[in-house]
């Protein structure tokens, strides 16, 4: 019996030996409380994760847990006391040396062979885990603000912080399967290249910011403002026509407010196009924006349009008309008709003036169907092209006929006399001397003559063809202008000539263009001669050449032809009477 309790005592001295060496290997530390008598055991390894020494007695725990944890560590080990319960907690320590640890603690309640309650428990160094875990909590956290603002980059325009084109996309996606109804408006800024070359890109930088805080601050929850590129911006609303109109009229207002550009007051300026829509409508509300957006600006820019159907069907004819127009430029169906211009003194034709029309198989179309079309579409180039191409033709078809060919007036755009490579090309169309001028339009003096004009000018001159300005009298010429670029010819706008048998001033007005004109040296064209009495009038203020419906509509080719073989053949009072008498139609 003996043998077999020291057999028993040995092996239980090798167990807790070798639980000691997987204790100390661990890093865990025992410890063990009697809830009765108050006491506090620990083992060697807790006192070492403590950093101190631990008698039966010393009550020392609360004194080593870091301030912060200890109302905490005391209330859990209160409640597990009160509840007879297991034991469980994690809290810092401050060692003896002041480094601050992480622990975690379990323990058992147990009642020991004397009937006394008491918590065994253990407790280890977790500092490792709790750092690595929060290292990882802020490497997540700092990957999840930089994929924040990688996606926000991703989703706004860097410049204003508005969404960006992409983004904005997106939203209108979904609002399409999202909302009921939608409006949307669409933004551009008017002349932003003149801003750009007058303040600089800063200076058109600031004034895109400005317009996005407009639109930013305009918005409310659920409405979504976007830079979509450029100058061009949009506003998305889940909200009706009232709310659109609303926002439409609060931006405008905004934008009435001046900007300051290098120290100068300037005021920005939109076209606004918006709509409205509901249902499967929504999708097409970009397209029906961009087409009011479209209006706005052909009506003078720095205003707002609503989208109608009315509208988009204008739209869409003009959108064909356009279409007929560049197919019509390249069947040569765009010729000119030819307007008598007549000498106020003998009565006789001096000179034609070539008129665009448009020649299809139902009729000639009026210039007032297409001119500002092409003009607005940049094909006012082309059109010239073709008038003068015809005008060219014509000349030598009657030059071959032995007829003598007055001058003949051709309209220039702006856009094209500013081209640098205008005179090589007429020079090689071989235009004889003196068969030709150019009509200028007198709005060239809206802007200060370029360099480039003035260049073409001398050249076309050289070339034998002389220059006329179309309009005197429409306001935008100067004085100074005149002397500048000295035309052989100018004309007197028709609506001055109009009123001047009923109206002193305005005849006062027109002797007095006349006079002006005379005193430089230039020849006067007085056009819009609706009567004979106009005609008179226009001759006794001094005028030297007439033109107008009192003489004959403009014609084309053939019957004009039919004018100068008449004049050919030495029949003044035949020439007279035909252009005293205005052409059938």
């Amino acid at each position: 019996m003996r043998d077999k309790l020291t057999w028993t005592n040995n092996e239980l001295e090798s167990l807790l030996r070798q639980l000691d060496i997987a204790l100390e290997a661990s890093g865990i530390g025992i410890w063990q409380h009697n809830l009765h008598k108050n006491q506090t055991r620990w083992d060697h390894q807790l006192q070492i994760i403590y950093g101190i020494k631990k008698e039966l007695d010393d009550v020392i725990w609360l004194e080593s847990v870091h301030p912060e944890d200890r109302d905490y560590a005391s209330s859990v080990f209160q409640r597990a006391i009160n509840a007879r319960s297991d034991y469980a907690a994690q809290f810092r320590i401050i060692r003896p040396d002041g480094e601050t640890r992480y622990l975690r603690s379990r323990a058992k309640y147990f009642v020991d062979e004397q009937g006394e309650g008491c918590f065994i428990g253990a407790e280890w160094d977790v500092t490792d885990d709790i750092l690595r875990s929060e290292q990882l909590a802020r490497e997540r956290e700092a990957a999840e603000a930089s994929r924040a603002v990688a996606k926000f980059a991703a989703d706004h325009d860097y410049l204003t912080g508005l969404l960006n084109r992409r983004a904005f996309d997106e939203k209108f996606a979904e609002f399409q399967s999202t909302v009921d109804a939608a409006s949307l408006c669409h933004l551009d800024l008017d002349h932003f290249k003149e801003i750009n070359d007058r303040f600089g890109h800063s200076g058109g930088d600031a004034v895109l910011r400005y317009v996005g805080d407009i639109l930013a601050k305009a918005t409310r929850d659920g409405e979504h403002a976007a830079r979509l590129g450029g100058d061009e911006f949009a506003v998305l609303s889940p909200f009706g026509l009232s709310r659109m109109q609303d926002l439409v009229s609060a931006i405008r207002r905004e934008l009435d407010k001046p900007v300051t550009l290098n120290g100068e007051s300037y005021l920005a300026e939109c076209s606004i196009g918006f709509a409205c829509a509901q249902g499967q409508e929504i999708g097409a509300l970009l397209k029906a924006s961009d087409v009011a957006l479209y209006e706005a600006k052909k009506l003078g820019r720095n205003n707002a349009q609503l989208f109608t159907p009315e509208l988009a069907q204008r739209l869409a004819k003009e959108k064909q008309t356009l279409k007929d127009l560049q197919t019509a430029l390249r069947a040569n169906e765009i010729v000119p008709h030819y307007q008598v211009q007549i000498d106020a003194k003998t009565g006789e034709i001096c000179g034609l003036e070539a008129l665009a029309r448009w020649e299809t198989a139902d009729g000639v179309r009026p210039p007032s169907e297409f001119l500002d079309l092409a003009s607005a579409h940049g094909l006012m180039e082309a059109v010239d092209e073709a008038i003068l191409t015809r005008v060219l033709l014509d000349i030598k078809r009657w030059t071959l006929l032995d007829i003598d060919v007055p001058r003949v007036s051709v309209n220039l755009s702006a856009a094209r006399l500013s081209d640098a490579s205008l005179p090589k090309r007429l020079e090689a169309m071989a235009a004889p001397p003196k068969s030709l001028s150019f009509e200028l339009i007198e709005t060239i003096f809206l802007d200060k003559v370029s360099d480039q004009i003035k260049q073409n000018i001398r050249m076309i001159r050289d070339l034998g063809i002389l220059i006329e300005l179309d309009d005197l009298g429409s306001g935008h010429a100067s004085l100074l202008g005149l002397l500048e670029l000295r035309p052989e010819r100018v004309k007197i706008d028709r609506h001055l000539v109009a009123p001047i048998l009923d109206h002193a001033p305005q005849k006062q007005l027109v002797g007095s263009l006349i006079d002006i004109a005379h005193a430089l040296d230039i020849e006067v064209v007085a056009e819009g001669v609706e009567t004979m009495a106009h005609a008179v009038m226009l001759t006794d203020l001094g005028a030297d050449i007439l033109q107008g419906f009192a003489f004959a509509r403009a014609e084309p080719a053939h019957q004009i032809t039919a004018r100068l073989v008449a004049s050919l053949r030495g029949d003044r009072a035949d020439t007279k009477q035909r252009a005293a008498a205005p052409a059938a139609g």
